[in-house]
């Protein structure tokens, strides 16, 4: 299988975290949809949803280009969701 499923902590700035989402699809001119809820992406052969469930964000990349590692899927949305508001 192509997917990717793994759980985070939400981030406590969650809705900066969402914000950035939001300008940096129209940036780079990907679908991005969601809230403090959950939400989906697409774009560039990637395809995927999260959801928020209490302190954690189930995210499931459901569609990836086969040449990138479902490690570093992981590793680039953690470190996504770990950048500083104002580092975006």
């Amino acid at each position: 299988m192509n997917s990717v499923t793994f759980k985070v902590e939400k981030p406590e700035n969650l809705r900066a975290v969402v914000a950035r989402l939001k300008n940096d699809a129209k940036r780079y001119n990907v679908f991005f949809e969601g809230d403090n809820r959950g939400g989906r992406g697409s774009g560039y052969g990637f395809d995927g949803t999260y959801v928020v469930d209490g302190n954690f964000i189930t995210i499931d990349v459901r569609k990836k280009p086969v040449f990138i590692t479902k490690t570093r899927v992981e590793k680039e949305i953690r470190k996504y969701l770990s950048k500083q508001e104002d580092a975006g």
